[in-house]
């Protein structure tokens, strides 16, 4: 193996493990998303090198969301 293919390596490992503690805190500070989904987006961070991470980062949005209404009162209901 050569020096270059070393180099790259070592900074796709740098990269990767830069982006985890980044997707991770996101990750687990969201209310939204449920915990099944949690599992699943975590061990793609964690295992899927350096593309795990930038894909939760990416799409996390693109994820629907259950929408929850607050529970209204009319004056009637009393």
């Amino acid at each position: 193996m050569d020096l270059e293919m070393i180099l790259k390596i070592v900074l796709l490992g740098l990269v990767h493990w830069a982006l985890v503690p980044i997707a991770m805190g996101h990750l687990f500070q969201r209310q939204g998303l449920l915990g099944r989904m949690k599992g699943v987006w975590a061990l793609s961070i964690l295992f899927v090198t350096c593309v795990g991470p930038l894909f939760y980062l990416i799409l996390h949005e693109l994820v629907p969301q259950p929408q929850t209404q607050p529970q209204t009162r009319s004056y009637w209901d009393e």
